[in-house]
């Protein structure tokens, strides 16, 4: 792989799963595909490989001839505690940030007099 130099590309794709009967339903799973790829090739070989992270987005269920409707897969809940954690992340940072500033110009206007 001499004179390579290769970059990771980024890969971000919705895959539909075969379609199954189960009963009188027939389903199709759907999820995301994301991550970085790279190939590579040179005199002395080739190469690749892959970072992917495949998370279930959701199941489209349909019943004979009628309309199919999605089922949704994600957790909403969980989603709104991770925001909410990282607010409360962010507001203690900003805290920190602005005690220590204060602390600091205490300092700095004490040893002025």
């Amino acid at each position: 792989m001499t004179g390579q130099n290769p970059e990771f590309k980024k890969l971000e794709k919705r895959l539909e799963g075969e379609s199954m009967v189960v009963d009188k339903y027939t389903v199709q799973p759907v999820a995301q595909v994301t991550g970085r790829y790279m190939t590579a090739s040179g005199e002395t070989g080739e190469g690749a490989g892959a970072l992917l992270r495949v998370t279930p987005l959701e199941v489209i269920v349909s019943k004979g001839e009628d309309q199919p409707y999605p089922i949704s897969l994600t957790n909403e809940t969980e989603a709104a505690l991770k925001g909410i954690a990282l607010g409360g992340l962010f507001v203690a940072a900003i805290c920190w940030f602005g005690i220590i500033s204060a602390k600091i110009f205490r300092c700095y206007k004490e040893k002025k007099k």
